[in-house]
Order: C-alpha cells, then structure tokens, then sequence
C-alpha cells in the first residue's frame, strides 16, 4: 500500500446561505473554513454581498472586441505575495458517476462530460485563459491549459460528502492506479445531483457552488477543484442552464488554481483573487461558445472580456 499524506488548503466559489467569515486579518467576506479548519477562500454570490456596480448577476453588454469593466470586489490590483502559480497546467476531470457525466449538456444535444472535455480542449485559445500569463513571477505560467482527460467513477451517489473525503477520494484514484497523480494538474471533480458537499461554514447549493485548493499526496502538491451539481436556486442564474453554470464556475476555479494554487500567490490587498474581482459580472461567451466569467488584468485595471 503506498503511503499517504494528506495536508490542504482551499479556496472556494460560495453563494446565497454562506456565511460571512473574516480571512488573512482583513475582514475579507470571502473567506471561509473546510471541514477541518483549513483556510478556504470563498466567493458569495450577490445576493450575499453587493457590489457598487451591479447587485445581480450581469451579461456583458454587446460589444466588438476588447472590453475592460471595472473590478466589482476588492481593492486595486492583485499583488505578488510570492508563493507558487502552475507553469504548465492541465485539467483532468473526474465524474463521481454516470449520472453526472451523463446529464444533458448546455445545449442539449451531449452530456456534461463531453461538453467539459470541449471546454477545457478550447479554453486556451483566446485571452479567456492566456491572459493570465502576466501573473507568472515564481514560475512561468505556460499560454496552454492541456486537457488531460478525464474518468468516470461508479460511485454511488450519497446524501453528502465532506471536503476531507473528496481529498481522500481523490487519493484513492493515485493509490489504485486508475489517474496518475501530477503537481501541474487540476483535478476536477464533478458531482451528480443532490449529492451535497461539505465545509466548515455550510455546504453546496447553500453555501457554495465550487471552490479549489491542494493536498500533499506522496511528495506532490496536488491541486483540486469541487463542482457540485448547480441545479439548485442558490447556484443559478437566470437565462443559464446547469452546463453554462458549471463552465462559468470551472473557468473561476481553473485561473485560480493556476495564480493562486496554494493561497500565497495572487490577491489585491483586501485579499481578493483574481476571479474573485469579477466574478458573477459581466458573464460572456468564449468563441467557441462556452459561458465563463471575466478574468482581472493588472494590465487593464479591470476585468476582460476578449
């Protein structure tokens, strides 16, 4: 049996039912703890926190080419606080089982798993992932996110399932050999309907709809991203369907993964990742069709939408 340790922190995506908790001696909103006490960072949804630009969720306005919107949480531009980003990042996806592999897809032609595999093949190329190249200092943050394809387990599917245990789940896969275990991947794990997730501070489609962090497994660093099933009214938006929820939600925690995997990269000085400035505002589809949020640019003093 191969040995394994397991130590985590974690930023999440949270939303209508979170609770406010305070992070980094900031009084950050966007703060919360795991299961375990571990720091997590989390994203409330408008209707637990307000921007002073929009109060609800936003598509951006019709527009040709290039446009910049003003961050709506936050302060300033992220600053380098010196930890680690991933150079060459990929992201591979693991589906609990079929019944969430298997859900319609966003336009309702596929499923969830074909459309998250044509996601994350086509998120590279445009400023949709690319432009966080400019937050490489420690390392150097490739232009390219490889999908690394994907698994679908035939797990049963349980009332609810606490963070710790999605870490050990996780490693379960690396033990038994069915995902090989890799420091510059993402793994991405998708859960079926109903099937709720747990942290210190609440759980999914009350508290949150995903978050991201890392575990030591056998010397690596692993990264890692929760997505449970957005059919729920807290994780909704409207004019979406769950497909469209989900790629806004994985582009969220993809880019932040890559610029703040351990939670001591990228963040402005409230504490604010990347995503986190534009999050829920200004919604957009990629050229290849698929909803994500914008990303923040230093370069621009705001967030972009290609």
């Amino acid at each position: 049996m191969k040995r394994l340790v397991l130590a985590c922190a974690i930023a999440s995506l949270v939303v209508v039912g979170g609770r406010l908790t305070f992070g980094q001696g900031r009084g950050n909103p966007f703060i919360d703890h795991s299961d375990t006490g571990e720091t997590i960072h989390v994203l409330p949804a408008p209707a637990a926190i307000h921007s002073p630009h929009d109060t609800q969720p936003t598509d951006a306005p019709a527009h040709r080419g290039f446009s910049v919107f003003p961050g709506s949480y936050g302060s300033g531009n992220l600053i380098n606080h010196g930890g680690h980003e991933i150079s060459g990042a990929g992201f591979f996806a693991i589906y609990w089982n079929s019944s969430v592999a298997n859900s319609r897809d966003s336009k309702g032609t596929g499923t969830l798993q074909t459309e998250i595999a044509n996601f994350a093949s086509s998120f590279d190329k445009d400023l949709d992932y690319n432009l966080i190249q400019q937050y490489s200092a420690t390392d150097t943050i490739s232009s390219t996110l490889s999908f690394a394809g994907d698994l679908v387990d035939t797990r049963p599917t349980q009332s609810s399932i606490a963070d710790s245990k999605v870490k050990s789940y996780i490693a379960s896969l690396f033990n038994s050999g069915l995902v090989t275990a890799n420091a510059n991947t993402i793994y991405g794990v998708y859960f079926p309907s109903s099937m709720k997730i747990t942290s210190q501070g609440g759980s999914s489609c009350a508290a949150f709809c995903g978050y991201h962090g890392h575990f030591a497994y056998n010397g690596k660093d692993i990264k890692y991203a929760v997505f449970p099933y957005t059919d729920c009214r807290a994780c909704s938006v409207p004019g979406k369907a769950v497909a469209d929820i989900l790629t806004i939600v994985t582009s969220h925690e993809i880019r932040e993964a890559v610029t703040d995997p351990d939670l001591n990269a990228w963040y402005d000085s409230s504490g604010y990742e990347a995503d986190d400035k534009c999050a829920w505002h200004n919604l957009y589809q990629t050229a290849n069709g698929f909803w994500v949020q914008p990303e923040f640019s230093n370069k621009d003093n705001g967030c972009v939408v290609p």
